[in-house]
């Protein structure tokens, strides 16, 4: 069978991981070509883990984005004509679509299987309808990472929900011992994703606990926004937390981020779809700290984990607190996260859902 699937990113960050984990899958017994807008380290990756998959960069690509200028949407329609044209003598079995920015790829007439699998929650009610009825039309399969992602979409009452899982690479590892509590947050630098927040929190933190802490923050900001990294190092000076708080650039050994950790952050503002820094928090036996208003509240219970409302400074410090005065009992927390992981969320339980779910689509 021949898969054309389309992705609107080129970095290694959450969707990017679940799609060559979909990717390695769909190559075992599939010819599949992978449509890119440019080259980054997700090309680099795929050629080495997967080198049976055909890339194409194609610049004309179509991407959909909440911050797309009046100019740009009108070189939409033009770019989905250009590619359109490029593909026109290829047939394909099926054409998967990865997160909702490839929408205008379900527009073209390459195969009338269409599949999108739909990594995003839209806060802005007109874009979540214009999004909605795109994939509506276009779709004839849609797959949501979490029931908030479902739940969020209209004419979604068909639609499939498949959480994420990722490949276990924490056994059989030494867990590390701090002297002090050390929190990570990894995730990109904005402050959707809880940075500013998190320091706000730590203001709030005695002298004698800030003491018995460390705060560790793993990732590098959106492309075209690159002054946020000397904006965030700036508010740490300026708060006098550069004894508490380091910054490290965006990582793609996990290891180096979670293994020596004692608790993982994971404080989105935004409603975050569902977070693969939570899975892997679970699966390096880490309790973790997560904002209650995405799907990271559907899998996280209180015997590993703690939920907080986004923005809530006075909460999220008593978090850190209880862990700061509780190492012990962070420690078990962990290991109950470790057992979710491996019941729930390793890659073979993801495989076999996934494959279920494709099965049934290409065969109705």
């Amino acid at each position: 069978m021949k898969i054309l699937v389309v992705h609107p990113s080129v970095e290694l960050y959450g969707a990017d991981k679940i799609l060559l984990y979909a990717l390695d899958l769909l190559a075992e017994k599939h010819d599949v070509t992978l449509l890119l807008p440019k080259n980054g380290i997700l090309v680099s990756r795929v050629r080495e883990t997967i080198p049976s998959i055909s890339i194409r960069i194609e610049g004309t690509l179509p991407i959909l984005h909440s911050k797309l200028k009046i100019f740009e949407m009108l070189q939409l329609p033009q770019k989905l004509f250009q590619i359109n044209r490029i593909f026109k003598k290829h047939a394909f079995d099926l054409v998967y679509c990865n997160t909702l920015a490839t929408s205008f790829i379900l527009y073209t007439r390459w195969s009338k299987k269409k599949l999108i699998h739909v990594h995003e929650i839209l806060g802005n009610p007109f874009l979540n309808l214009c999004f909605s009825t795109l994939i509506f039309l276009g779709a004839k399969k849609v797959i949501c990472v979490s029931n908030h992602v479902k739940n969020h979409l209209f004419f979604s009452s068909n639609y499939s929900v498949l959480y994420n899982g990722i490949p276990d690479v924490a056994e059989n590892i030494q867990q590390q011992k701090n002297e002090r509590v050390k929190f990570v947050l990894p995730g990109r630098i904005m402050p959707q994703k809880g940075q500013w927040f998190l320091l706000d929190t730590i203001t709030y933190l005695p002298k004698t606990l800030l003491e018995k802490v460390e705060f560790h923050l793993f990732g590098s900001p959106p492309p075209m926004k690159l002054e946020l990294l000397d904006t965030l190092t700036t508010r740490i000076q300026q708060l006098g937390l550069a004894d508490s708080v380091h910054v490290h650039h965006f990582s793609t050994n996990i290891q180096e981020i979670y293994l020596d950790a004692d608790v993982i952050l994971v404080p989105s503002i935004m409603a975050d779809p569902f977070p693969t820094t939570v899975l892997e928090a679970m699966m390096f036996s880490k309790p973790v700290i997560t904002t209650n208003n995405g799907g990271a509240s559907e899998i996280v219970r209180d015997d590993f984990g703690i939920l907080i409302a986004p923005s809530d400074t006075i909460d999220f410090a008593n978090s850190l607190t209880f862990f700061i005065q509780n190492k012990t009992l962070a420690f078990q927390m962990g290991q109950k996260a470790r057992e979710e992981f491996e019941t729930h969320f390793t890659i073979s339980v993801f495989r076999k859902k996934f494959l279920s779910i494709l099965t049934q689509y290409l065969e109705a």
